[in-house]
């Protein structure tokens, strides 16, 4: 195939036209079916219109390879002079036309890379021209030049950058090596997400900080704070999915936009970066590894990824990002790290407060008129995944078109004025809250959420006292410790534990027995069964938390924590714990 005079003349001609006479060798790009002169029919797409050498002095034999279906080269990207790309505009499958910014560097190699990402978006490809596609785009240089941006976010104070769409004034584009448009994808409309999940948050302070916490990624930078944010932990079934459901549906689809803790670190970077200035919601803190969690909530809270070199040696770009943070489960994060032996730190409980999602019906404080908090969970749920991603693109909107970024530092500081932190960790805690307040009531203000204003401030106020209260119940210690045997009770009581005094078969790795008392029971712990179940911790420590905090409801001679109980004609030792939650 010659290779000479490669650029490509892009034709978008209409149905049915006839194509002009063709200087070979070039690429031309057709929207719809042609018919070139000779009468050959041409379906829709890029070409190569080359030329095969005949026999001795025969003339050339024309050759007209099909590459893939319409894809038009519009801009050259850069950054800074590198990162150069090209942003690509194509017809999918389903006849929608859309654009991706590609980095240039996805055409090493045979550029299987970029092919898998176009396949994905729905572009048709020739398998053995592989190579006319990497030549016909690097052979591309259009004069439209525009601004390559690595993440989502603000780009300036003037421009909010998103995967599709960007909101703002400026010439830019997000660059990635994967689209992820379906990331901050849209259905439905504003008003119904208004009606199925913002309007149940008046009433619900816990719904309202999900809502808040989704708003709050875009407020990090204009009021220079640090990413971070809040666990919801509790027992299951009480509605803490369905508050992360709403949170996520304020970007994208209230399923789709979850993640869960079991991604690796290096995984989470990514995300993280691909949600700059939005929110990332984290589903099951449980299912993280216990060992490596804490280093995870620094990463995620520091907002730069680890450094990396590159195949030559050289030091990689760094993902960078700033994100509000939502994450629910069971467990606490110092309960979870405990599981594998460590301890929490202050710095790490403070970039990811824990908050219990204990209320007084579930997750929720007022039903609206609901039978139920699991009626209302199903309202709020099957809201978020039928309309969605409307509140943040106007959220940032009414940033633009409001008073600018000058006076949201002095907004932030009105409201963290009212907190009453007792020291330094509570209020770097407070000035989480008093950033998502102010989240609520510019979101309230540009009528995105149906309340009254100073529902927001109100709502977050309260559930800082709540947090205060916890913390002056219970230590993070302390906390951990009732968490985590509250947590093996859960998973393991039935494979571990079997009823005092009754045959069954053999319990493996048995932790001990249960008695019946009216509606509760008490587990009977053997030594070695609460070592397990609380990992990380002395049994001395254990049992002083769970004497002091009333669980260990029946106690030896003298005193002693331990009571002798005959199992099988043998006296054994065993603790008597009843958890007063569960």
């Amino acid at each position: 195939m010659s290779t000479t005079n490669d650029k490509a003349t892009v034709l978008q001609l209409v149905p049915e036209a006839t194509t002009p006479e063709i200087e070979r060798p070039c690429f031309k790009v057709y929207d719809h079916p042609q018919t070139m002169s000779n009468g050959k029919k041409l379906r829709a797409g890029v070409y190569w219109h080359g030329q095969r050498q005949g026999r001795g002095d025969s003339t050339p034999a024309p050759v007209d390879n099909w590459i893939c279906s319409p894809l038009h080269v519009e801009a050259v990207t850069s950054y800074n002079g590198g990162q150069f790309g090209r942003l690509l505009r194509f017809r999918n499958t389903l006849g929608q036309w859309r654009e991706w910014a590609m980095p240039m560097a996805m055409l090493r190699g045979s550029g299987e890379d970029l092919r898998g990402e176009l396949l994905g978006m729905g572009v048709e490809i020739d398998p053995d021209g592989f190579k006319s596609l990497n030549r016909y785009i690097q052979s591309q240089h259009p004069k439209r030049q525009v601004t390559a941006a690595s993440s989502t976010g603000w780009h300036s104070d003037a421009l909010f950058i998103m995967p599709g769409a960007n909101i703002g004034t400026g010439d830019a584009i997000l660059q990635s090596e994967a689209a992820n448009l379906e990331d901050f994808a849209q259905a439905g409309t504003l008003d119904g997400w208004r009606d199925g999940v913002a309007r149940y948050a008046a009433g619900n302070p816990l719904l309202m900080l999900g809502i808040c916490a989704a708003l709050a990624g875009p407020l990090l930078y204009p009021t220079r704070q640090q990413s971070g944010g809040v666990n919801l932990y509790g027992k299951s079934s009480t509605g803490k999915s369905s508050i992360a459901q709403a949170a996520a549906s304020v970007w994208g689809h209230g399923e789709h936009l979850l993640r869960t803790w079991n991604a690796t670190g290096n995984g989470l970077e990514g995300i993280a970066a691909q949600r700059n200035d939005a929110l990332l919601v984290l589903d099951e803190l449980g299912e993280s590894d216990p060992a490596r969690v804490g280093d995870i909530v620094y990463a995620l809270a520091n907002g730069t990824g680890r450094a990396r070199a590159t195949r030559t040696g050289g030091a990689r770009t760094s993902n960078r990002w700033r994100v509000s943070l939502l994450s629910s489960g069971e467990l606490t994060l110092p309960a979870k790290m405990a599981e594998a032996g460590k301890r929490s730190k202050a710095g790490q409980e403070v970039r990811l407060i824990d908050l219990s999602a204990a209320r007084s019906l579930g997750c929720w404080d007022d039903l609206q008129g609901q039978a139920d908090g699991a009626s209302l969970s199903k309202i709020i749920k099957r809201a978020s995944v039928t309309h969605y991603g409307h509140a943040g693109p106007l959220f940032i909107l009414g940033l633009l078109q409001g008073e600018g970024f000058e006076g949201l530092p002095e907004a932030l500081a009105l409201l963290r004025a009212e907190y009453q932190p007792r020291n330094n960790l509570e209020g770097r805690a407070a000035d989480r809250f008093a950033l998502l307040a102010l989240a609520g009531e510019l979101a309230i203000g540009y009528d995105l959420i149906p309340a009254p204003q100073d529902t927001a401030r109100a709502a977050m106020l309260e559930l800082f006292g709540n947090w205060q209260s916890e913390r002056s119940a219970d230590n993070s210690e302390d906390a951990a410790i009732k968490a985590l045997v509250l947590e093996f009770i859960t998973r393991h009581g039935e494979a571990y534990f079997s009823e005092l005094g009754q045959d069954g078969p053999p319990i493996r790795d048995r932790a001990g027995w249960w008695r019946q008392e009216g509606e509760r029971r008490v587990w009977l712990f053997t030594p070695e069964g609460l070592r397990r179940a609380v990992p990380g911790f002395e049994l001395s420590t254990v049992l002083g938390v769970l004497d002091s905090a009333g669980w260990i409801i029946e106690k030896g001679d003298g005193g002693k924590r331990a009571k002798k109980v005959k199992v099988a004609g043998q006296p054994l030792r065993l603790y008597h714990l009843q958890p007063l939650e569960g």
